[in-house]
């Protein structure tokens, strides 16, 4: 259900609203809609009066009416928004383009909705934060309002019992209470790790470097900057070059690595192998960049400088399901130790893929019979 089209665009009779986007579901925490409101910024206190206007809408019953429009329709009736303007003009030509007509708004909307709003028996907003028009940071400000609704109000309230218990273990609040790590808005998404944090940093690394010697890896050093030129061979450039950071170098683009697979592919490659040095496993604790969206930066669970146990692999064919069953043990070996728990799923080749089916036929039935063999309930 899309919660009344966000409450009439949150509560818009109160607070002169030009609304940018559709409301977004989020499967398990609830749902997002963003609102330009010029040099307005939503915060807690206007919780109260969105939680005001839901009820009243609530009451009211007002009915969802689907209606279908012209693209000329559309661009007249929402001739003063000019982000719903700029999202009709790049629909395809064939595309239907709909509205919804709840109580007195009217808003463009692919739905579809629940019957009327008196389905909504319990709702909440959650916070409220900034954001950019598309996610890109030279586009508009955002003010970003977060929601949930479930069935009864005794789901919501054990919901919001649950948050208020998270929040005590908020390993952002931890971070800075233990004065293990903090973050500063000069280096957006790049964690400053104290001493403290330093201490349990060195120590997992330790840890993972013991594993990786004993399992036959050998660690590398890669660098972090290279010509687009790699990239655009490995095709990070058509598909990845809006999560890099990129820049010019004597005329010539560079991008900090996002990942460290290109690099150990020249690593690889530098000099002729034999097939009696496979398998070769490189393990890099490489600096990694990615250019994550501002609004989605969340402590180090989201962050745009980090570093990771990565390995690559390079191994004959026949060598593959080996492999495979190896790194499963390891992961199984490591997230015991720590308590965590993990689903496993084989991805597939998809649509659009690269090389021969004969290849990814083969690879598959391999990665298949290593998850049989390692003997943990898998999906596809």
């Amino acid at each position: 259900t899309r919660v009344l089209i966000f409450l009439e665009n949150l509560s818009r009779g109160c607070m002169a609203a030009s609304c940018a986007l559709d409301l977004v579901l989020q499967e398990e925490r609830g749902f997002y809609y963003d609102a330009h409101y010029k040099d307005l910024t939503l915060n807690d206190t206007h919780f109260g009066l969105i939680d005001k206007q839901a009820k009243k809408a609530v009451a009211e019953k007002q009915p969802f009416e689907r209606i279908e429009v012209s693209r000329a329709e559309a661009l007249e009736v929402f001739a003063e928004n000019e982000f719903k303007v700029e999202i009709i003009n790049e629909l395809p030509e064939d595309k239907t383009i709909t509205v919804y007509r709840c109580g007195p708004l009217v808003d463009l909307c692919r739905g579809p909705h629940i019957p009327n709003t008196s389905f909504v028996k319990a709702f909440a907003c959650l916070k409220a934060s900034a954001s950019y028009w598309r996610g890109k940071a030279d586009r508009e400000s955002l003010q970003r309002v977060y929601g949930i609704s479930f069935p009864d109000s005794k789901r919501l309230k054990e919901y919001q019992h649950m948050i208020e218990e998270a929040k005590k273990r908020d390993h952002r609040l931890l971070g800075q209470s233990q004065k293990l790590f903090f973050f500063h808005p000069l280096s957006p998404g790049s964690c400053f790790f104290l001493p403290n944090g330093a201490i349990i940093y060195n120590k997992l690394m330790d840890f993972l470097r013991k594993e990786y010697r004993e399992r036959g890896y050998q660690e590398v050093l890669s660098p972090n900057i290279y010509n687009m030129q790699l990239w655009e061979t490995s095709g990070h450039a058509a598909n990845y070059k809006d999560n890099m950071f990129v820049f010019e170098i004597e005329k010539q683009e560079f991008g900090l690595k996002p990942m460290n697979c290109p690099g150990h592919c020249l690593m690889f490659g530098h000099e002729v192998r034999s097939y009696r040095e496979l398998p070769l496993r490189m393990a890099d604790f490489g600096v990694l960049h990615r250019n994550e969206l501002s609004g989605a930066l969340t402590g180090l669970t989201r962050v745009r400088r980090f570093q990771q146990d990565d390995a690559h692999i390079f191994c004959t064919e026949s060598q593959i399901k080996d492999e495979v069953r190896a790194c499963l043990e390891f992961i199984d070996y490591v997230y015991k130790i720590f308590g965590f728990e993990y689903e496993l799923e084989l991805s597939t080749r998809p649509e659009k893929y690269l090389g021969d089916i004969e290849t990814w036929n083969k690879a598959e039935q391999q990665l298949t019979e290593a998850l049989n063999e390692f003997g943990k309930p898998w999906k596809r």
